[in-house]
């Protein structure tokens, strides 16, 4: 028998692969508008604690149904798909759970996230489907959109309804989340010595720091929540000069996630003082 198909038919164990996200940074993108959706609705009750476990499961979830999905089309390791539709089926009973645990503390209002949800997912699948070379970009921008539905979530589930402010502060989050995107995949670029447009990047963060601001003149969001989009955007100045690799991926990883707390510590701040 091949070493190959001793590898194949290895028992399998739990590898951080089959559970944990490849992207890194995402667990920023998740809990920053979580944080601040708590935050600016200054409540931490059970529903709350709900929608924190019912994200972070629906999080995880993502990463061993690639895997089992992956194994289905003969292109990963029969091992692994034991276990990784038992994580499945673990992860996704949390949700299902969370979620009628949310419905029967009364928080019915949550189904309103269904529509934003299902749109978001949609376009992920349509993406993923296609075969455009910016594919990948494009499916990180919906997830980054999509993770800051935490945010509304949190503050749906903390009031129990809805107002302004809840679909606000998830378009703040949203555009956080969003930019951060471009950002990073342009330091990653310049890293790999890979061709990389850098003109999205500059023209995003401009669009952002505009309409941000302008929903700020309208008075719709506090004005020291558009302080985060002009560090955003003087960052972005600052990369599109020249290439920037980074030295230190480690370091990098940790700086994201501090640029990430600080933006969002900002926007609530707003809300809160």
């Amino acid at each position: 028998m091949s070493d190959s198909t001793n590898k194949t038919q290895r028992p399998s164990r739990l590898r951080k692969q089959l559970i944990l996200p490849a992207e890194h940074g995402s667990w920023s993108w998740l809990l920053v508008p979580f944080l601040v959706g708590t935050a600016v609705a200054e409540t931490f009750n059970l529903p709350v604690i709900l929608v924190l476990l019912g994200g972070l499961a629906a999080f995880l979830l993502r990463q061993p149904a690639t895997v089992w999905l992956k194994v289905r089309q003969g292109r990963g390791r029969s091992s692994d798909e034991p276990l990784a539709r038992r994580l499945m089926l673990l992860l996704g009973g949390i949700v299902l759970l969370c979620g009628v645990g949310l419905l029967l503390y009364g928080r019915i209002v949550m189904l309103s996230l269904l529509l934003p949800f299902a749109a978001l997912l949609l376009a992920y699948v349509q993406v993923g489907r296609s075969r455009q070379t910016t594919r990948t970009l494009h499916m990180e921008l919906i997830g980054a959109a999509g993770l800051a539905l935490m945010a509304p979530a949190a503050m749906l589930a903390a009031i129990g309804t809805s107002y302004p402010a809840v679909w606000l502060v998830w378009g703040l989050m949203a555009a956080q989340n969003v930019l951060g995107v471009f950002y990073v995949r342009q330091r990653i670029a310049d890293t790999h010595e890979r061709p990389f447009n850098r003109q999205p990047l500059l023209w995003s963060h401009v669009a952002g720091l505009v309409v941000v601001g302008g929903t700020a003149v309208a008075g719709l969001i506090p004005w020291l929540a558009v302080l985060p989009f002009v560090g955003f955007l003087l960052r972005a100045f600052w990369t599109v000069q020249r290439p920037r690799p980074i030295d230190n991926i480690k370091k990098f990883g940790f700086q994201e996630v501090g640029v990430e707390l600080l933006g969002g510590a900002l926007i609530a701040a707003g809300y809160l003082l």
